[in-house]
């Protein structure tokens, strides 16, 4: 039996904190600073260095559920046209779709308040969810004016646009259906009105709230808009910083055109048209009229 100073103490694990990868393989950035300016030529989204990785991680999902092999593979049916599946999945992949109902009410809020004042003499009302994503914006903006001026009275009043790039989104903002966590800001008494139970966690839009908003697919880098009226109201949060300077006093002057003497555009809390050349005159943080 050995003795007891024979006997090696065992030496502990080495243990290595996890690391989890942030930056893009420099094999892969040929490709994917191609691919980037596709996007950007195709769907006026910029994606900057901060977003770098994003973007990669964001594309290598798309690879891994179409089985495409490399990003170089994606890069070249991108170029050569021969996928339009693919040009689906990759703009619905860089999209922004992060959103719930009643968010930043602080800028909406004005729309019943100092909006809506200031429109009681036109015969209807034309209201555009320029980046609806899965229509939380839209049905929200109905809930509101439903809420101020009665749902049959505006039935008859008023009409929401809303529009995405991710055909995806439109499709879930015309069905209708939401988990109960994109509605965590609504009150009890305004999801009784406005929803019905459809299932464990997930609850639809009812139908007279449905009427009011009709939903389609649109790039709002493709221009001219396909438009016949223009709009009292539009509303585009949370999607500008997503495109260059340049493009966004495009996008915003566009927006300008199409909205009736005295319209409003509604932008969010973060977004300023401070510091561009722009017609607009801004009223309050995320709001601005046409003169």
């Amino acid at each position: 039996m050995p003795s007891d100073t024979s006997l090696q103490k065992s030496k502990s694990p080495t243990v290595t904190a996890f690391q989890f990868e942030t930056t893009v393989p420099a094999e892969e950035k040929p490709c994917l600073d191609s691919i980037r300016q596709w996007i950007s030529e195709h769907t006026g989204l910029h994606f900057g260095e901060k977003k770098y990785f994003t973007l990669y991680r964001r594309l290598q999902t798309v690879c891994w559920r179409m089985g495409i092999p490399s990003l170089e593979e994606m890069d070249r049916r991108l170029h050569d046209g021969s996928s339009s599946q693919l040009v689906v999945q990759v703009v619905c992949a860089v999209s922004t779709n992060h959103t719930f109902f009643f968010r930043e009410m602080e800028v909406l809020q004005q729309i019943p308040t100092r909006i809506l004042p200031q429109l009681q003499h036109d015969e209807e009302w034309r209201f555009w969810s320029a980046a609806a994503a899965s229509g939380e914006e839209a049905y929200t903006m109905g809930i509101l004016l439903a809420e101020t001026l009665g749902l049959e009275h505006v039935l008859q009043k008023v009409s929401i646009l809303g529009t995405d790039i991710s055909h995806p989104m439109i499709e879930l903002a015309e069905h209708g259906v939401y988990d109960s966590n994109r509605m965590e800001l609504a009150t009890p008494d305004l999801v009784k009105r406005y929803f019905e139970p459809v299932g464990l966690g997930q609850w639809r839009v009812v139908p007279t709230l449905k009427q009011l908003c009709t939903f389609r697919r649109m790039n709002l880098q493709n221009m001219p808009w396909p438009f016949k009226n223009s709009f009292h109201v539009i509303v585009c949060r949370n999607v500008l910083y997503y495109f260059d300077v340049p493009e966004q006093k495009r996008l915003v002057e566009e927006m300008y055109d199409w909205t009736v003497p005295g319209g409003w555009l509604v932008t969010s809390v973060t977004e300023t048209l401070s510091g561009q050349s722009t017609r607009w005159r801004k009223i309050d943080v995320g709001l601005f009229r046409k003169e």
